[in-house]
């Protein structure tokens, strides 16, 4: 259910709540005379009426996924803390002299709180009513099935609109031999694909691995996962022994067990976050500390070699398939096969100057520009070129999926021994089963390990590097 423009709601609600309320604190802080004519505690009064509201926020869960999903829920937990922070404001009223003295100050301090606190919730809701690229985050979505079940998933997803948007619901009734058509959930994965969907939930049983098969691959070709929707958690054990994938329980919605062929852990917002914070503090590092005098330096030894640009462009294949332009030093003489021929050992195109950043992986170094500008992960699938993408995807099952994730300076295929040239799709389909491998077993220590083991690689000397 987590996205990362709700998450974003949510600090964005924070933030402003916070300034609501000191703002008020200031405005009659300073109408009233400023420090003339309230003594030092006054600051008393600010940590009491901060305390007052952020506690009972914890517990009302006011800053919470679910409470922002719409304008009424927001509304609706506001008034609950508001009236909380009355509650414990007078009890420390009571037991506080030095705050009873100036009750009418703090009155007009929540009085004026409570304005901006509505000022803001309207501007929330306008915002979301009126802005229409906020669709654009949600994740889009079709239902398939026809019973409690998938009623029961809707209405999940209604009550939680602004992470999910339905576009589609198909309502199928059983044949005469009391079984759904698999070829329902053939056409809405079509439908899924042609309208770029991000997710297809199923309470339809498949009635043929081989059709199934079919369905999960036309699927993952076009980056849309399907889900298996049930209230029985044995039903995870028939899709296992059906399929001979081991499925993996993901959620709970609603009450209702959702199953994927395979755990994505950086489908979760918090991992996406720390995922990416560490990708922008470990980039400006290596930015600032090394590149910053050794990019003029390679530059300055190639252009001495050979003329052409310091840094070679390439269009790559990056998240979701959207193609980037990917950084390099330039290790060629400039050629019209760059883009089509993969370098091969003894590459005639390839400088002297070329021949030593490419063994040490130093033509690599500028793509940390492409991680700080989030089109790159220091840690993830090599992006291939779009030629390369093209072709493969047609010949190695899966190939696809690589492509769910940010690509990176080094990978889990890399540090195996599978980086370069792919000389056959064996090698690919190898390099494939270690992305898959580090996409449902990702964690920041992992990519701490691959990092490691990328840079003694680079120490040792990889006999792939060339």
């Amino acid at each position: 259910m987590e996205s990362r423009h709700v998450f974003i709601l949510i600090l964005i609600l924070i933030f402003l709540d916070a300034i609501a309320i000191n703002f008020s604190y200031a405005l009659m802080f300073f109408l009233n005379g400023g420090t003339a004519s309230l003594p030092y505690f006054s600051f008393k009064i600010l940590g009491v009426i901060n305390a007052a509201w952020f506690l009972p926020t914890v517990f009302t869960q006011q800053y919470s996924y679910k409470a922002v999903q719409t304008n009424n829920k927001i509304w609706e937990k506001s008034i609950i803390v508001y009236c909380c922070q009355l509650f414990l404001i007078g009890l420390a009223v009571i037991n506080l002299k030095s705050l009873s003295g100036h009750i009418l100050f703090i009155d007009k301090i929540l009085v004026c709180e409570f304005i901006c606190l509505a000022l803001i919730r309207a501007f929330i809701y306008y915002v979301q009513k009126y802005f229409p690229s906020l669709v654009y985050y949600k994740r889009k979505i079709a239902i398939v099935g026809s019973n409690e079940i998938s009623e029961k998933l809707a209405d999940f997803f209604r009550q939680n609109k602004l992470s999910f948007n339905i576009l589609r619901y198909s309502e199928y009734v059983k044949d005469s031999n009391d079984k759904y058509q698999l070829s329902d959930l053939k056409a809405d994965i079509q439908y899924a694909v042609e309208h770029k969907l991000d997710e297809v939930y199923t309470t339809l049983f498949p009635d043929s691995q081989e059709e199934l098969t079919e369905i999960l691959k036309l699927a993952e070709q076009s980056f849309i996962r399907v889900r298996f929707v049930t209230t029985d958690l044995d039903y995870k054990y028939e899709l296992d022994d059906f399929t001979g994938v081991k499925y993996n329980f993901n959620a709970y919605y609603n009450g209702l067990s959702v199953f994927v062929n395979r755990l994505e852990p950086l489908n979760a917002v918090n991992n996406r976050i720390l995922k990416r914070a560490f990708d922008i503090v470990f980039s400006l590092f290596v930015i600032v500390f090394l590149l910053s005098w050794l990019l003029p330096l390679i530059g300055m030894l190639i252009k001495l070699e050979s003329r052409g640009p310091v840094i070679f462009l390439q269009m790559r294949s990056g998240k979701n398939n959207k193609p980037f332009w990917c950084y390099k030093f330039r290790s060629m003489r400039t050629n019209s096969d760059s883009n089509n021929i993969q370098a091969a050992i003894n590459d005639s195109r390839i400088t002297k100057i070329g021949a030593f950043i490419r063994k040490t992986s130093i033509d690599e170094l500028p793509q940390f520009f492409n991680v700080l500008f989030g089109d790159m992960s220091i840690v993830g699938p090599r992006p291939h070129m779009l030629k390369h993408t093209d072709e493969y995807r047609e010949i190695v099952d899966q190939y696809m999926m690589r492509l769910y994730l940010k690509p990176g300076i080094t990978g889990w295929a890399q540090v195996k021994g599978f980086r370069g040239e792919t000389k056959n799709p064996e090698l690919m389909r190898k390099r494939i089963e270690y992305d898959l491998w580090y996409m449902e077993n990702w964690s920041v220590l992992f990519d701490v390990k691959i990092i490691y083991l990328t840079v003694m690689n680079v120490l040792k000397g990889d006999k792939n590097a060339y």
